[in-house]
């Protein structure tokens, strides 16, 4: 497959993409262009082949407390609030799901992260994983925060989770590394 990970345009059909998950879809097709080319919150990054969307990945600037992470980690950065990248939204279409797309996304946006640490600052990457993606994200070294959730009851419950910037940078500069290494699995939990 000759795959191009590129940023969403504004003429790219978003209409008949299906990942078997009705929010992502939702998502996907209606507000992530209107996030990107409206209100300018975030950006989409999509998995192209001959013109054809196989996956999209939906990224943020955030910041985060260092109050929530682990004393390890906790101990070694300053109190005010940390710059990282955020992973809100990954999907890939079932068409191609289980040929390596959803972790061709997820390496270039941990290759984003560290563009962005060298731009602007970046400490780690944090996802908000479904309750069932949480074993997927430990296996690349992300860990669970101690966060307080909203009490919102119209979203399902998620689990905020952190990949610190160097464990990222370790990873995508070894030759035989863990993400290439790995037998990932996309978001509904089917090897890739």
């Amino acid at each position: 497959m000759a795959v191009e990970i590129r940023v969403l345009k504004k003429e790219d059909d978003r209409s008949s993409f299906s990942c078997g998950d009705i929010a992502l879809d939702y998502f996907f097709q209606k507000y992530a262009g209107q996030n990107q080319f409206k209100h300018y919150i975030g950006t989409t990054y999509v998995a192209v082949e001959k013109g054809e969307l196989l996956g999209f990945v939906s990224v943020s600037s955030g910041s985060l407390a260092r109050d929530g992470l682990p004393q390890g980690i906790r101990k070694k950065l300053p109190c005010y609030p940390l710059p990282v990248l955020k992973i809100t939204r990954i999907g890939v279409d079932r068409r191609f799901q289980n040929h390596g797309i959803g972790r061709r996304l997820l390496e270039a946006m941990f290759r984003l992260s560290l563009k962005q640490k060298e731009m602007s600052g970046c400490v780690g990457v944090v996802v908000d994983a479904k309750v069932e993606a949480v074993a997927f994200y430990e296996k690349l070294g992300f860990i669970v925060l101690d966060v307080k959730h909203g009490l919102s009851k119209n979203y399902p419950e998620q689990v905020a989770m952190f990949l610190v910037i160097g464990s990222i940078e370790k990873a995508l500069h070894k030759r035989h590394d863990n993400l290439a290494g790995m037998n990932y699995q996309d978001m509904t939990g089917k090897d890739e």
